[in-house]
């Protein structure tokens, strides 16, 4: 994964190599989401030293090795969003617990959107491993964009399935075969 974040710094030419992916810390992670989010498969497997390794999943159209060997996918979500902590766009990547939030924030009446929502969205982490819980709070007013943020966005912000297209391609040329000896029923999910 970390490769296929280097070679999509590259096509986009990000620079700073972690200032372009937002990683949720524990408490308040303010953000506006300003992209579309895309979703994607992910398998996560033991490799032979016993480390935890991820590989995005290529789809069983590209006969995935990983599906024909039945390891899960976990549904993952990638799109762009302003960090307010400290204003720039990065990439985020989200799961379904974030996402089915986020889903029922565009379909109430108080919080409702068409596209994107015209608010900041607060997403507030607790606990650690899989005890982890994520809660996601709608700014309580709409805010426009400055112009400052949307040349930002202009800038910086693709589509996130042409990443995730790369990230695919990448997979497809370096995909290892999963160790005979895993058990995927410790794997945390």
């Amino acid at each position: 994964m970390f490769k296929s974040q280097k070679e999509i710094q590259e096509k986009y030419g990000i620079k700073d190599k972690k200032g372009n992916w937002l990683n949720l810390q524990q408490g308040d992670n303010k953000i506006r989401i300003v992209s579309d989010f895309v979703d994607y498969g992910v398998h996560t497997f033991k490799d032979k030293d016993g480390k935890y390794k991820s590989v995005v999943c290529i789809g069983k159209e590209n006969e995935c090795p990983y599906c024909a060997n039945k390891v899960p996918v976990k549904v993952q979500f990638l799109g762009w969003v302003i960090d307010r902590k400290d204003g720039e766009v990065k990439l985020l990547k989200i799961g379904w617990a974030i996402a089915q939030q986020i889903r029922s924030l565009q379909d109430s009446e108080d919080y409702g959107f068409d596209d994107l929502p015209p608010y900041d969205i607060n997403i507030l982490k607790s606990g650690e491993g899989l005890n982890t819980t994520y809660t996601v709070l709608p700014a309580r007013q709409n805010t426009p964009l400055t112009e400052d943020e949307q040349n930002k966005i202009k800038e910086v912000v693709k589509d996130p399935q042409e990443i995730i297209d790369k990230m695919k391609e990448k997979a497809l040329s370096i995909i290892p075969e999963p160790s005979g000896e895993t058990s995927y029923t410790d794997i945390p999910f």
